[in-house]
């Protein structure tokens, strides 16, 4: 079978995706698994974090539904850099300058944002429900709440907020940004941890000033990533409550792959912001046979390379460079 895909990425955290509206896929979820990992995988795929799959929200109440699948073929409950994309695309095929975009957590807004950097294509989307309950990560804890505390079993000096942004996420502020370190913690808090059942995305974030925060991420079912967008927003939630900055305050999030926006809101539901390009690399091809459960990949073929956007967005990264 023969499928078109657009390579895109929200802050060099990358995917293909795949518009289901135009090109249906009668796939079950072993399936789309599997043809998940074959595509995402550095070697010997195309090469992602993830697979966007653009579907149908008939029934939701939503203009479409998202679907994504990480590189070791598990299914994320939402995708904040990914959700820019896919939103991108529902954009434009509806000439429209707000969607609706249905998750597992519900429905959620994108809309387009203009004048975000020159030549950089940027929406922005709603991030939510935020819950600091633990069960709801879930994370096996006897408080009603994860704030500031040091988990022995990860580190000895980190001290970790957890919520569900509504992936699940454990932050901590740092002096440095040491990716080393971070991996290292986020493949045991990964690893059949009895505190993470599901696992858990593991973040780091350095205070850059009044209104600015690195953030670095080891994603659940990726690993190191150059940027999680639902990591910056819970990253940002935490520190707002620790006191860092004021709820409702626009936060630049610097990141190994650019920057974005984030905004953290505290309510009756706890909710985020986040805006950020979302960029598209190049269209193509991909030819596949899932009766090869070993090696479905057959061919691949670029179509079109964007290369204005690429460029465009090499000049913003290299704007929003700043030390770890």
């Amino acid at each position: 079978m023969e499928l078109p895909f657009v390579k895109c990425h929200g802050s060099g955290n990358d995917f293909i995706l795949i518009d289901e509206m135009e090109y249906p896929l009668n796939l079950n979820d072993a399936e789309r698994s599997t043809l998940s990992a074959a595509l995402c995988h550095r070697d010997t795929g195309i090469g992602a974090d993830g697979v966007l799959f653009h579907q149908s929200a008939a029934g939701v109440g939503a203009d479409a539904r998202m679907r994504i699948f990480n590189a070791d073929g598990t299914e994320a409950r939402m995708c904040g850099n990914g959700i820019r994309c896919l939103g991108r695309l529902t954009l434009e095929k509806t000439g429209r300058d707000t969607v609706t975009i249905a998750v597992m957590s519900g429905v959620l807004q994108v809309r387009r944002v203009t004048g975000f950097y020159p030549g950089v294509t940027a929406c922005e989307t709603e991030i939510g429900p935020i819950s600091l309950d633990p069960a709801s990560l879930p994370m096996v804890w006897s408080g009603e709440r994860v704030q500031g505390e040091i988990l022995p079993s990860l580190s000895s000096v980190w001290r970790f907020t957890a919520m569900s942004a509504p992936n699940p996420h454990i932050s901590a502020e740092v002096d440095e940004v040491d990716r080393e370190d971070l991996i290292r913690v986020g493949r045991l808090a990964n690893g059949d941890h009895p505190q993470f059942p599901e696992g858990v995305n593991v973040s780091v974030r350095r205070h850059l000033g009044a209104d600015a925060l690195f953030v670095a991420t080891y994603e659940r079912g990726v690993g190191w990533t150059h940027s999680c967008g639902t990591a910056m927003t819970a990253s940002t939630f935490a520190a707002c409550l620790d006191g860092r900055f004021p709820f409702g305050q626009p936060i630049q999030v610097f990141n190994a792959g650019g920057r974005v926006i984030c905004t953290a809101f505290w309510g009756e539901t706890h909710s985020g912001l986040l805006a950020g390009n979302a960029t598209f690399e190049w269209d193509g091809v991909v030819r596949f046979d899932l009766t090869d459960t070993a090696n479905p990949l057959r061919h691949v073929r670029r179509i079109r390379n964007r290369d204005d956007e690429i460029r465009a967005y090499e000049r913003f990264k290299s704007a929003s460079a700043v030390g770890a």
